[in-house]
């Protein structure tokens, strides 16, 4: 009887190492999962975290080409602008230019009329006092 007393409690010391390994396996098992639940928040944490600073690298890049276009496209105006002005200031210069050449056109011409007017004039007036003179002289060989 002694073994059977010898062997169940041989029996009861592995039962009880046996529930003890169980328990202690239960309580790793739990432990483990709560630090793997606390490694999945912080991982999702993080995930979140570097997908908002993706989403602000984003925005900002956006904002940049935003702002360069917007730069872009008043560089641009500008240029239009200063075309039209130059162009516009060309076509003033040379009508400005036009008008001075007829005015100056005019008045030499003006002057040529005038010019030619008293050269015929003169013409005519020497012609005449050449004639009056021819006249007379012929008047007094007659008379003669």
């Amino acid at each position: 009887m002694e073994i059977t007393y010898f062997a169940l409690g041989m029996l009861s010391m592995v039962a009880l190492t046996f529930v003890g390994v169980v328990v202690w396996g239960l309580f790793r098992v739990s432990k483990i999962e709560r630090q793997i639940n606390v490694i999945k928040q912080n991982d999702r944490f993080e995930f979140d975290n570097v997908q908002r600073q993706f989403e602000n690298v984003y925005r900002s890049v956006d904002s940049v080409r935003d702002d360069y276009r917007r730069e872009f496209e008043s560089v641009f105006r500008r240029f239009e602008t200063i075309e039209e002005n130059s162009r516009l200031n060309t076509n003033e210069l040379v009508r400005t230019m036009d008008e001075k050449f007829n005015k100056m056109e005019q008045h030499q011409f003006g002057q040529f009329h005038e010019l030619h007017g008293m050269i015929v004039d003169r013409h005519n007036a020497s012609t005449s006092y050449t004639d009056k003179r021819v006249d007379k002289l012929l008047n007094q060989k007659e008379v003669l």
